[in-house]
């Protein structure tokens, strides 16, 4: 009798003890060995975000709210300015002022360069980088080392009117370039719309973007590997010279190049696209919801979404049959940070997978979140997402970016305007971004505008009523100053 009384009291204990081994394993929302706890004296951490450019700041909000809970003597002060204060406020404050920066790709071999954070290699190690897209990692990188965790993945992608392209006979969206241009004319031609492409040619930052895309899909850069610019030749010239001819050909709303519209950006694309004034666009991942949205979007059922088609030299070489522009974040810790290592847990946390697994708003950078049955049941274009953003392709990444930028978009306006051809708009573009870094190439570009001039004071002379001047004329200047150079 006592034996079994013993047995019996022992099996109770046994099933009690897996009962509470059981809880304990039950699977959180907020995992607390996701990072490690920072013990030590209460610290500050000022971390900077751009309001509308991401995820929204509630959920950051939250995100610190968990943090702080998990590190109580950890306080993180966010600030949530715009887009276009952030980088400025970055700038001044630097190389301190802010702990935990976001870093746009395009500021990364600047910050780098100059100072402004802190390397980042030794923080993400061998697992983090297999599990994290090749494409966000790489925008990153810059003099061989990285310079932030990549938070938030966004790039362009092609969308389109399903009921523009079958009324004028298509079944699916092109593959190809080639097949695009000719869809758009078979449209133009049938009326279904006046102008069946739309597009932020602008004189902004979206005409660099554009253009990034666009020589991607003729399988160049806008830069070689060593940071000289190669875009005036091969790829580049051939995608502006596409550019042009769309536009020449009444295929492109002139609305795209209208420099008297203080609105004519990604906005406005959106808003053409929504209203079903064009049959194609390309903008950032953004666009998706709205057009699918009735209370917003006349073209809610017709509206498509789809990967942007390469030249059709490209779709029969390459592995990856896309292209786009990268316009990725990362986190990164500012040189003058009092706090690196807390600065650093704070990253860590807010960047694990667990939390793109959640908001999936935005496109997670985590290959891992990509492939997962969840993610994919609740965003069914992830898919497509994951493919369009492996054919990511960068803008310049050099520390006078800002300078490049203005002066890329001051000659891709020209051409667009039949202002100059594009071979003579972009080897001007091409020797004055040289002129930036390289004295030789300043002095040869003085030498070529005082040779400009002196034609254009002859012209004067010889003549009653100066005609203007040529692109090729003008392209001759300067292939002409630039042997006499290279012959020295």
């Amino acid at each position: 009798m006592k034996t079994r009384v013993t047995a019996l009291i022992l099996a109770i204990l046994i099933s009690l003890a897996c009962v509470v081994f059981a809880e304990d394993k039950k699977p959180q929302e907020i995992k607390p060995d996701a990072v490690k706890a920072v013990p030590g004296k209460q610290v500050t951490l000022k971390f900077i975000y751009p309001a509308g450019s991401g995820y929204q700041p509630d959920v950051i909000k939250n995100e610190i709210s968990g943090f702080e809970k998990l590190h109580p003597n950890i306080k993180v002060e966010a600030d949530f300015p715009n887009y276009d204060e952030t980088y400025p406020k970055i700038v001044q404050a630097a190389p301190s002022g802010y702990d935990v920066i976001t870093m746009d790709c395009i500021w990364t071999a600047e910050f780098a360069a100059k100072g402004y954070v802190m390397p980042a290699d030794k923080e993400i190690g061998p697992e983090a980088r297999k599990d994290l897209t090749p494409a966000v990692l790489s925008a990153f990188d810059y003099g061989g080392h990285l310079w932030g965790m990549p938070f938030l993945a966004n790039f362009q992608l092609l969308f389109y009117n399903r009921y523009h392209l079958e009324r004028a006979g298509y079944k699916r969206p092109p593959i190809t370039l080639e097949e695009m241009e000719d869809m758009m004319k078979t449209i133009k031609e049938k009326k279904v719309v006046d102008f069946p492409f739309m597009d932020a040619w602008n004189k902004r930052e979206g005409l660099v973007c554009e253009y990034v895309w666009m020589t991607g899909a003729y399988g160049g850069e806008l830069f070689d590997d060593k940071g000289n610019p190669v875009f005036n030749r091969g790829p580049g010239l051939t995608a502006l010279e596409t550019m042009v001819r769309w536009k020449k050909e009444g295929l492109v709303d002139p609305e795209a190049i209208n420099p008297k519209n203080p609105d004519a950006d990604e906005r406005l694309v959106k808003d053409k696209f929504l209203s079903g004034s064009c049959s194609f666009c390309t903008n950032w991942t953004f666009q998706y919801a709205l057009m699918k949205d009735s209370k917003v979007s006349k073209v809610s059922y017709y509206a498509d979404m789809a990967l942007i088609p390469l030249s059709k030299s490209c779709y029969r070489k390459k592995v990856i049959k896309t292209s786009t522009v990268s316009g990725f974040q990362a986190l990164a810790v500012m040189a003058g940070s009092a706090h690196p290592d807390e600065a650093w847990e704070f990253i860590k946390y807010i960047t694990r997978p667990e939390f793109t697994a959640a908001n999936l708003s935005e496109t997670p950078v985590w290959l891992s979140v990509q492939k997962s049955a969840d993610a994919g049941m609740k965003d069914p274009c992830l898919k497509i997402k994951s493919i369009e953003m492996s054919g990511a392709h960068h803008r310049p990444k050099v520390p006078g970016y800002r300078e490049v930028s203005g002066i890329l978009q001051k000659y891709l306006t020209e051409a667009l305007n039949e202002e100059r051809s594009p071979t003579d708009a972009l080897n001007r573009a091409a020797l004055e971004i040289e002129a930036l870094t390289n004295p030789a190439k300043k002095e040869q570009l003085e030498k070529t505008r005082e040779a400009i001039e002196k034609q254009k004071q002859e012209q004067k002379k010889n003549t009653i009523q100066p005609e203007k001047k040529t692109d090729r004329e003008t392209t001759n200047t300067v292939e002409k100053v630039q042997k006499q150079d290279e012959k020295k």
